[in-house]
């Protein structure tokens, strides 16, 4: 009769009890939830703001999972899906992965010039020496030093790769000048 015998008579019936009261506290917030309308129409306003992200992200040709990451997440994600891709064309030089790697690193540098470069337009006064103004001159300013620092590491060490597709779009081009000649 020891401390182990208070109160308990089987250990695994207290494991349930819990599962089950978590369950059940889990089952009142979902109907709370759904029978508030307020609740249920931000969360229609999430959705519907995610699919216009989503919408976007397709049209500027990035992958519709971005949407709803931020930048650091959705930097890691491309990163990461290139880092895949490449290793798949390390394995196999088929056409499948020589364009799938092509896709990723197009995304990867699209969504780095999108959120990473800002052009700017400065406009000069004054005339030339024909009497015409001046041109405005465009300065690129990059954002965030970090992340284009990242790009430049990755695409150093993606380098091989992208020798590559160099290499199979010369020999394309070859192949196109032949057969218009």
């Amino acid at each position: 009769m020891g401390i182990e015998n208070v109160g308990i008579q089987n250990p695994q019936s207290l494991y349930f009890a819990a599962i089950q009261s978590s369950a059940q506290q889990a089952a009142k917030q979902t109907k709370k939830t759904a029978r508030n309308p307020i609740l249920a129409r931000f969360s229609f306003a999430d959705t519907l703001q995610r699919t216009k992200e989503e919408a976007q992200l397709v049209a500027d040709g990035l992958p519709a999972e971005l949407a709803g990451m931020d930048e650091e997440s959705a930097i890691v994600f491309l990163k990461d899906e290139a880092d895949i891709a490449s290793d798949k064309l390390k394995e196999s030089q088929s056409p499948e992965n020589i364009e799938n790697y092509r896709k990723k690193i197009g995304q990867f540098l699209k969504y780095i010039e999108k959120n990473n470069f800002e052009v700017i337009e400065k406009r000069r006064f004054g005339k030339n020496r024909r009497g015409m103004k001046f041109q405005p001159y465009h300065q690129i300013q990059i954002i965030n030093q970090k992340l284009n620092n990242l790009a430049s590491d990755m695409l150093f060490n993606h380098s091989k790769n992208l020798n590559l597709l160099a290499r199979l779009e010369e020999i394309n081009g070859m192949i196109v000048d032949l057969i218009a000649a």
